[in-house]
């Protein structure tokens, strides 16, 4: 009996052993060279018969390693042709490393498809699963893709967060080329935030290792380094700074606009002009916008007033187009990244199963006591106490469901809103759905913290027409402006702002609750010069805001 099952475990291990064909070990050492010699690996992958190879996990080994070979010789695919083994085999099998790079490469190719979307959640899959990976380079690789994401949404700050990432971990592997690349767009990026602060801390550090610094990053460097100077340093020091850019710069590695910014704030508009009319390369949102305001604010100071305000047009049209993109790419995004925090969200719940039950036993049994406790002391005074509160508290949650209904209904009609008038508008509706939602799931019991809350909010209708007008002063300057001039107070611009959301007299006599309505009404009429017989005051401020 004993042999036959010796005979049995030998006859298992040989099958074992057989389920990888003679070109395992191939792929093994292909692995182990790859990152540092991608042409040579390519040749022998690409040499490889997928016919002779055996098992699933060989044919992903063999397709996450040409996918890798194919990336890294700067082949871009827009197809899962080649990719494909290995997705559908390291979603559920190998190492944290396979996963790492399998998500990476996939978030890739959807990359070069052009669809963010799904690349981000390549990318975002790919840190979850890849975490306990020693793989550091296709990690920082990852992060830096993400950063390219961010740059199109126009997201700085998430940005710079993958950024800092992904410089930390190719210094740690020595890829000092990399490395320098992330700070100079880290540098960018607070450049384009108007961080001061923190483009001088980035600036240092390149100055100080500058000898290290690659030449194309050194450009790179130089036009933030311009830029930074035109705007804060004094005009000898200016011409310092842009004559070492002009210098030490190849001229069709210049960035232009960068010029050009140097010498409007010289006060040198000819020279800005021809600054800017080398500046060709308009290959990115940043720089089509940056170029046609530059262009615009030059004519402007040479007097060239038509030319300026058609650059300005130009400049209007882009950023519109782009804001409108981001916004209706960001709202896919955001639900897609949803899904992926609610699954990890689950993952979590099922780890900490035990806990949870535990704490729930608890709190259930705490509440039991207390509530049984307060239900003995309660006196026939404080029900009725209680009663009337239930009252009053039905009351303001018909304010809040009204408030919330013509905002909502305001938010929906009016698709020409930009983004930020619509974002406060939809923070004032995130505010009210809060209470409405704490209501409709509330007991009998009353609270009053909440009671208070709700009160609180109602009274504090001012934050939000200080953030609308706020909104509009971002989006329709001159239309502030405009305001401003014929002497509005503050209070009297977020009023208007009422009736530029679309809201009527009446309705913005019944949201404000205001007996004196009537009176302010007639105090803006008058500073804008209306009689009584003019125009309804809502539909001027409608049509005045189109003018602008």
């Amino acid at each position: 009996m004993k042999q036959h099952v010796l005979v049995f475990y030998l006859l298992f291990c040989l099958i074992s052993c057989s389920q990888h064909s003679k070109l395992w070990n191939t792929l093994l050492g292909v692995e182990t060279y790859i990152i540092e010699h991608p042409d040579s690996a390519l040749v022998v992958l690409q040499d490889i018969d997928a016919d002779e190879l055996s098992g699933d996990e060989e044919r992903a080994k063999h397709a996450l390693l040409l996918s890798m070979a194919l990336d890294k010789n700067v082949i871009d695919k827009t197809d899962f042709e080649v990719l494909q083994p290995a997705i559908d085999y390291y979603k559920d099998n190998g190492s944290a490393t396979d996963k790492l790079r399998m998500y990476y490469y996939q978030g890739r190719i959807y990359e070069n498809q052009g669809n963010e979307a799904q690349a981000m959640t390549c990318f975002c899959e790919g840190i979850e699963q890849g975490g306990d990976s020693e793989d550091l380079l296709t990690k920082a690789n990852l992060y830096f893709a993400q950063s390219r994401i961010y740059v199109l949404l126009l997201e700085w700050d998430k940005q710079i967060n993958v950024l800092l990432k992904a410089a930390d971990l190719y210094k740690t592997v020595g890829r000092q080329k990399s490395y320098y690349n992330c700070i100079a767009q880290i540098l960018n990026a607070y450049s384009i935030k108007k961080d001061d602060e923190q483009v001088e801390k980035y600036i240092e550090i390149i100055k100080a290792e500058s000898h290290l610094v690659d030449s194309s990053i050194i450009a790179d460097f130089y036009s933030a380094y311009t830029t930074h100077a035109a705007e804060h340093y004094a005009p000898e020091r200016i011409r310092q700074v842009l004559g070492e850019y002009l210098t030490l710069i190849p001229r069709n590695k210049i960035d232009y606009s960068s010029v050009a910014y140097a010498y409007l704030n010289l006060e040198e508009y000819d020279k800005a002009l021809d600054a800017i009319n080398n500046d060709i390369v308009l290959d990115s949102y940043h720089q089509q916008t940056r170029h046609y305001a530059l262009l615009a604010d030059i004519y402007r100071k040479r007097g060239d007033y038509k030319l300026a305000l058609d650059a300005f047009e130009t400049y209007l049209k882009i950023r519109d187009d782009k804001i409108y993109s981001v916004y209706t790419s960001e709202t896919k995004f955001i639900e897609e990244r949803h899904a992926l925090e609610m699954q990890k969200a689950k993952e979590t719940t099922v780890k900490n199963k035990i806990i949870f039950v535990g704490i729930l036993f608890g709190v259930v049994f705490i509440a039991t006591i207390v509530w049984l406790s307060s239900r003995f002391k309660i006196k026939s005074m404080e029900k009725l106490v209680a009663d009337k509160e239930i009252e009053r508290y039905k009351l303001l949650y018909q304010q809040v469901e009204e408030e919330r209904d013509n905002l909502s209904e305001l938010l929906s009609k009016n698709n020409e809103w930009d983004v930020n008038t619509r974002n406060a508008v939809a923070k004032r509706l995130e505010l009210l759905n809060k209470f409405f939602t704490a209501y409709i799931t509330h007991n009998i019991d009353i609270d009053r913290k909440a009671n208070k809350e709700i009160e609180e909010l109602l009274a504090n209708k001012d934050t939000f027409m200080e953030s609308t007008r706020l909104a509009f002063a971002t989006s329709h300057p001159s239309f502030i402006k405009y305001l401003e001039e014929k002497g509005l107070t503050e209070w009297e611009i977020s009023y208007c702002c009422l009736y530029a959301l679309g809201l009527k007299g009446k309705e913005v006599g019944v949201y404000m609750k205001m007996s004196s309505h009537y009176n302010n009404s007639s105090c803006i009429r008058e500073k804008l010069g209306l009689s009584e017989t003019d125009t309804n005051l809502g539909i001027y401020i409608k049509k005045l805001l189109r003018s602008f």
